[in-house]
């Protein structure tokens, strides 16, 4: 499964002309603040599409969410499409994607919570070298 982006804007471009969706799933989820809908369509419809090695289906994800901020609701919306080998359910797709950001998502906060402690750990080396240093030079 691939996400399209920038990078394939020829294929992008023929699936969002031509997307007829199949089968529908919703879901709906809430926390941190937020509120998310998202409507995952499938389509194993390729007329019009460009060849693309393995691909069977076709994945549309429309994302609404509201966001509570300081007594301000902000809404986007969001329109995502990716293309897959599988010829799975909306349902299973819509769960495949979900688990694959929540993997994605743990991977960034450990990688940016290692990030930190090695600047700060580096940021304390190099204070108390400084230091250290200006110490000594200091009767």
């Amino acid at each position: 499964m691939g996400a399209l982006k920038g990078n394939q804007s020829g294929l992008l471009t023929a699936v969002s002309a031509t997307f007829q969706p199949q089968e529908t799933s919703f879901q709906i989820n809430k926390g941190h603040g937020r509120i998310e809908k998202r409507t995952v369509s499938i389509s194993q419809d390729l007329t019009g599409i460009p060849d693309f090695p393995g691909l069977k289906t076709l994945i549309r994800v429309e994302s609404e969410r509201h966001v509570y901020r300081a007594n301000i609701i902000e809404f986007s919306t969001e329109t995502r499409y990716y293309v897959t080998s599988l010829t799975e359910t909306a349902a299973c797709l819509a769960q495949r994607i979900r688990g694959y950001w929540g993997v994605e998502n743990k991977v960034h906060y450990v990688r940016d919570v290692t990030r930190r402690r090695r600047c700060l750990s580096h940021s304390h080396r190099w204070t108390r070298s400084v230091l250290g240093n200006r110490t000594k030079l200091c009767p």
